[in-house]
């Protein structure tokens, strides 16, 4: 993997544990590139030589630049997703790995016409937003009251969580239940999900 590619991964990882964390840190990020610490802490050094991260502590989040520099990765690994699902028939619960590569060759004058050829999708097979044009209202299963709604995306796209939930038929925009005083648990017609923590935070819900 080159450099360019490096260091559009690190982005797109910090942005993607913000938008469902609030923050990224070392060891999340260690665990979803797959790398070591030491490696991680080397290249984040880098990153906030070129003022793309700034760090509060333990927290890492993008700076405007970053945010800038992210945007544009992100849509393209979001509509690599959904070619993924539509025209290579890749399983719901694998899309978001499957395209690790593949949105690394989408060249920025071709995003439009590839986007166009499936149908100008507004969001990934997840449910995440591919344009950020508007805000998204809604809350995750951890901090939602009982009762009936429906899964509106989730936002921390790991696989382990995905399984699960394609396991159960638990996708965007279908219904679920949230029980009373029981937080950590959704359900739907075909079982239910005990929820840790970070999976409950990553799980969006509207009514």
């Amino acid at each position: 993997m080159n450099f360019k590619n490096n260091e559009e991964d690190y982005i797109k990882t910090i942005f993607s544990l913000c938008e469902a964390f609030g923050s990224a840190n070392e060891n999340m990020v260690s665990k979803d590139l797959g790398v070591s610490m030491a490696t991680v802490s080397e290249y984040l050094s880098k990153l906030e030589g070129k003022e793309l991260i700034t760090r509060n502590n333990r927290d890492i989040y993008l700076t405007k630049q970053g945010y800038s520099m992210a945007i544009p990765v992100i849509r393209k690994h979001r509509v690599s997703e959904v070619f993924a699902v539509k025209m290579l028939e890749v399983p719901w619960e694998y899309s978001h790995s499957a395209v690790m590569d593949i949105e690394h060759t989408i060249e920025d004058k071709y995003f439009d016409t590839f986007s166009k050829n499936l149908g100008n999708p507004l969001t990934c097979p997840h449910g995440n937003m591919i344009y950020f044009n508007h805000e998204v209202k809604d809350i995750n299963a951890l901090t939602a009251n009982s009762g009936k709604y429906k899964l509106n995306r989730i936002v921390y796209e790991n696989t382990d969580i995905l399984k699960k939930l394609a396991d159960l038929g638990m996708y965007p925009g279908t219904p679920v239940e949230i029980f009373p005083d029981n937080a950590s648990v959704i359900s739907n017609e075909n079982g239910e999900l005990k929820l840790p923590i970070l999976w409950g935070k990553t799980i969006r819900l509207i009514k």
